[in-house]
């Protein structure tokens, strides 16, 4: 097992192609802080998950989500999936809208 440091860049974990961009529009982490919002989501999102005895298919269709990373988020390898993605999949697991309403 290696260790963690938390000074080390993430140079390994900047994605192939225009750097600074996601696939939803949304940026790649700036900082630690974000890596850190992710992580916190995403533990918000297992524990909701876990507590409803959702499995992989069914936490991608309540999140929207793909499966590979409804997974991801299980595993807490949430390096590569922004906060905002994450945040969204909270509110609609939790049957918020966007505008964080109750559905």
């Amino acid at each position: 097992m290696t260790s963690f440091d938390p000074d080390m860049p993430f140079e390994n974990a900047t994605p192939v192609g225009r750097t600074g961009v996601h696939r939803d529009g949304g940026l790649w982490f700036n900082d630690r802080t974000e890596l850190l919002q992710a992580r916190t989501l995403a533990g918000w999102i297992t524990l909701l998950a876990e507590d409803r005895g959702l499995d992989d298919c069914q936490l991608a269709a309540a999140t929207g989500l793909d499966v590979e990373d409804a997974r991801a988020v299980r595993d807490g390898a949430v390096a590569m999936l922004p906060p905002r993605l994450l945040n969204r999949a909270l509110a609609r697991l939790e049957g918020r809208n966007d505008e964080g309403r109750l559905q």
